[in-house]
Order: structure tokens, then C-alpha cells, then sequence
């Protein structure tokens, strides 16, 4: 992997960077459909899978080839969640979560903080959102690193959720077991014939990014310490 990256095209106000004497990687950035990068987020994201509620969706390609993805959305369940600001906006259509974010291990160093940067630009250039949220998750030994290298808020871990349901051997979260069984409870799951376990979910690092400087007083969450690296 080259540790530079090479000429960056794309939107406006996304200049070329210049990769030096050794010839590096194009990289092209762009926003996209969803369909367009929904598959390469399921062969390539640990979870082969995205949430429903994606609003904006953003593609990196490397060379003419699709090498990152990343999409924005609405929180699942809950978007209430997702607003971040206290005695300022309390309508969650100004704010989204960063659902997913992949890119192949060939792009340039330092392509993942790039990328989301670029993102986000895009965000406060294009859109009325106030605030992005962001979770990191333990159990895959993520941190945030990205996040510390973007100057994303770091507001500590958010509240224990309830356990995982695994329902016949499929993961499935409470909220989307409610819409699909019209039930959470495991005893009324066991008696309708499901095979259910339980797992505890640890939760999960939160990073706040504003996409104004003037609501940092608005911010309902502390600062607090950043987590030490695990990656």
C-alpha cells in the first residue's frame, strides 16, 4: 500500500493533491445512489449487510474502479437518537448517522479520514443537517481512529442497549423484532415456535461531528477522554 495519496477529481472545491516523484493512485470522489454501491457494501463491510434509512449515499474510486463507500442515514428505530443538540433543533431530519464506511485495503494511506472528510464537506455545502453521529464498536476491537484523525467529538459510550436476539440463528435487534414478530419478549417468541438466545451488547464509542462551528455550545453530550486505540 503507497502511503500518499495521488490527484483527488471530483467535486468542486476537492483539489488535486500532488503524491510526489513515485506515481500514485487517482482517486475520484462523487455522490451516488445507494444501488450503486449496496452491493460492495455487503461483500466487503464485517457485517455484509446495511441499515434501511440511507439518505446519501457517497462513492471512492480508485483508477476508475470502485474502491469505498460511504452512506448516511436516518437511526434505526429510533432517530430521535441521532439528535445531538440540546435547546437548538430537536428535529431529527436535520441530523443522520454515518452507517457505513468501507474501502479495499489497496487505497492510499490515510484514504478512510480523507474520504469521510470529504463526505462531510459535501454534507454542509449541499444540505441543511446541523450534526453526524457516529458509533465505534468494541466487539470488533474498533475505537475510532478515524474519528481522532477528523476531529470528530468524542462523547463517550452510550448507553448498555438491550441484549442481542439471536432468532433462528439470525441476528435481529429488538426494534426491527417488534416490527417483524410484533414481539421483543423472548418468552412469547420461544412459545410461537422460534429458537432464541441472548447476548449481552456492549456498547458502543460515540463521535459527534458538527457541521456548524457555532453550535459546539449546543452539543448535549460532554467531551470526554478518547478510548484508547485498539487497531
Amino acid at each position: 500500500m503507497t502511503t500518499s495519496v495521488g490527484s483527488v477529481k471530483g467535486t468542486n472545491g476537492y483539489p488535486p493533491l500532488s503524491g510526489g516523484a513515485i506515481p500514485t493512485p487517482t482517486l475520484h470522489f462523487s455522490r451516488c445512489s445507494l444501488k450503486d454501491v449496496s452491493q460492495f457494501i455487503k461483500t466487503h463491510h464485517y457485517s455484509h449487510t446495511h441499515p434501511g434509512g440511507i439518505s446519501h449515499a457517497f462513492r471512492l474510486d480508485m483508477d476508475g474502479v470502485l474502491s469505498g463507500a460511504c452512506v448516511f442515514g436516518y437511526m434505526a428505530g429510533n432517530p430521535l437518537g441521532q439528535v445531538v443538540l440540546r435547546n437548538f433543533c430537536d428535529d431529527p431530519s436535520f441530523y443522520r448517522e454515518l452507517m457505513r464506511l468501507v474501502l479495499l485495503d489497496e487505497v492510499p494511506y490515510n484514504s478512510e479520514t480523507r474520504f469521510v472528510a470529504w463526505c462531510l464537506r459535501w454534507l454542509r455545502d449541499n444540505t441543511d443537517m446541523l450534526a453526524i453521529v457516529s458509533f465505534a464498536d468494541p466487539k470488533f476491537g474498533h475505537s475510532g481512529t478515524i474519528y481522532h484523525a477528523g476531529n470528530w467529538v468524542y462523547t463517550g459510550l452510550q448507553k448498555e442497549d438491550r441484549p442481542r436476539l439471536i432468532i433462528d440463528g439470525k441476528e435481529i435487534h429488538p426494534r426491527q423484532c417488534l416490527n417483524k414478530f410484533k414481539t421483543s419478549s423472548v418468552p412469547k417468541l420461544v412459545a410461537a415456535g422460534h429458537r432464541v438466545q441472548q447476548q449481552r451488547r456492549e456498547p458502543k464509542h460515540r463521535f459527534v461531528f458538527l457541521l456548524r462551528p457555532d453550535l459546539q455550545p449546543y452539543l448535549k453530550y460532554p467531551r470526554q477522554q478518547k478510548p484508547e486505540k485498539t487497531l
